[in-house]
Parts: C-alpha cells; structure tokens; sequence
C-alpha cells in the first residue's frame, strides 16, 4: 500500500484544481483512498500488477489512468472493452463498450494506451495495470475482469461524492435509484426496463421465500425461512429510556432468514478494521 501520493499524479491534479490549495487537498486525499480500494480489489480477486504488456497478451485486464479513467479488456483473443470515464465526477460515469477490441501496441505504466476496433482510441497516462493469471480458464478470467470494473467504477462515484459536494448529507450511490442509473447506462437499456426487472426480480425472491425455498442472492448468499419457536412474555427494557417494559408472548412463526456466502464472509473479513464506509450510508 502507497503512503503518499506519487509526483507524477500529485502533478496531474494540481493541474486539475488550478491553485485552489483546498480542493488540492481534497482531491490528493480522495486519489490516496482511490489507490487504497484499486489495490485492496484488485488482490481479492487473485489479479496481478504489471509494468507493461504486449500488444498480444490475450489476459483479462484492467487499466487506470492519472485522470481516473477505468479501462477493461477480457481474455482471449476477440476482447470485450469497457470503458468508463469518471475522474472527478459525481454521478454516474461514462460508459463505453465494446468487441472484438485490441490493444494497438503494448502499454507501459506511465504511457497512454492506443487501442483497435473500439470506440476508444487512445487514454491519457496509464497509471496502474492489472491482469488476471494466465492459468485462469477464460471463463473465470472474464468474470473477474467483469466483477472488478463493477466495483470500481461504483465505488470511485462513490467516493467523488465526497469531493464535489463534502458534508454529511452527500447522498449514496448504492440506493435503487442510483443502481437503476448504472446499470442502464452499462447496459444500453432504459432506466425504465432495469426498474422493471429489479422490480419482478425481487418479487421473484420473495417469491421464492415465502414457498420455503432457499433462494441464491449471486455470491452474497441465500434468503430463506426460519421456524422461531413459542416465547413467553417476559420483562425487558426500553433500550431508549431504561424503562421496563413487557414484551408480549408470541406464537412459533416463520421469519426471513439470510445466510452470507463464505466468499461475502471472507472478503469482509480481509478489509482493513479501519475502514468506515459503512457508516455513510
């Protein structure tokens, strides 16, 4: 993990705020944490850093920019390209893909990046590169490349909220709100058409729940129902007051249960204990 900024990106932004020393150290501090969450998503999902790659290198990889920019291009030798500009923006970013996309000529960190049959030519300066392990079956090697350009671009809006409007009152980018915006401009759909399936989507769940099954959430978990036996009444407190209160008895019934995946468990538990975003909503 870097501690201080490296001179070429600390140049980069000075340019960028243009002698506001304020927003310079918001932004130097929003790029640390920036760095932070690349770096900590990118050794979850077994992906390595690199210096350069060749123009031929058929593994999934993701490249960033100094100005923030995230570019994606799967395994093998027809590539999948995402692109998505976000710099300091505070909603949704750009989005841009395409296939059959090529690098044009290799790319070291610090060089711009040139690339064939995409709708993206070339970026500014490359600032960091990833690639998945070439033993990883293609398959899985584009679910990574996938799974990380989805945490990222969410989680760099995320933070840019904070830089371009601070305060306790920034709002999230996790609401449905905000995940109707994403995945209708990754996807090419209208805000419309991704509300409706969200919407029919968890009514499948709930669906499914409530028939007793036990009903996959992706790599979180699974949602089900639990039998909660006869209580009695008894004599408790109310947290707020201190004051005794009776708490009624109640009849055995079925409560929603989830269960987190050992994969949710896991990566949790790698995290740093320091980190706070849970609190922000």
């Amino acid at each position: 993990m870097e501690k201080q900024l490296p001179e070429a990106i600390a140049a980069h932004l000075k340019e960028l705020v243009s002698g506001d020393e304020d927003a310079l150290r918001r932004l130097e501090s929003l790029w640390m944490e920036k760095i932070r969450i690349f770096e900590e998503q990118i050794r979850l999902l077994g992906m390595d850093f690199v210096e350069s790659v060749d123009a031929d290198d058929e593994r999934g990889m993701i490249l960033t920019t100094y100005s923030g920019s995230l570019m994606a291009l799967g395994p093998g030798s027809s590539r999948h390209f995402e692109y998505a500009s976000i710099k300091v923006r505070s909603d949704v970013p750009n989005i841009v893909r395409g296939e059959n996309a090529s690098l044009s000529d290799g790319v070291a960190v610090g060089d711009k990046a040139s690339f064939a049959n995409c709708p993206v030519k070339h970026t500014s300066a490359v600032y960091r590169i990833a690639v998945v392990p070439a033993d990883v079956p293609l398959e899985e090697q584009e679910q990574r490349v996938r799974e990380a350009m989805v945490f990222l671009t969410n989680s760099f809006v995320h933070l840019n909220r904070h830089f371009t409007s601070p305060g306790p009152d920034v709002p999230g980018g996790f609401d449905k709100k905000s995940m109707v915006r994403y995945l209708s401009d990754a996807h090419g759909l209208t805000q419309k058409t991704v509300k409706s399936l969200l919407d029919d989507y968890s009514v499948l769940l709930e669906t499914g729940m409530l028939m007793g099954k036990s009903v996959p959430l992706g790599q979180i978990g699974k949602i089900g129902l639990s039998l909660k036996p006869p209580r009695k009444a008894r004599v408790g407190r109310n947290p707020a007051t201190g004051e005794e209160v009776t708490i009624p008895a109640k009849d055995a019934h079925m409560a929603p249960l989830f269960k987190f995946s050992r994969r949710a468990k896991e990566r949790a538990a790698g995290l740093p204990v320091s980190r706070d975003e849970g609190s922000s909503g």
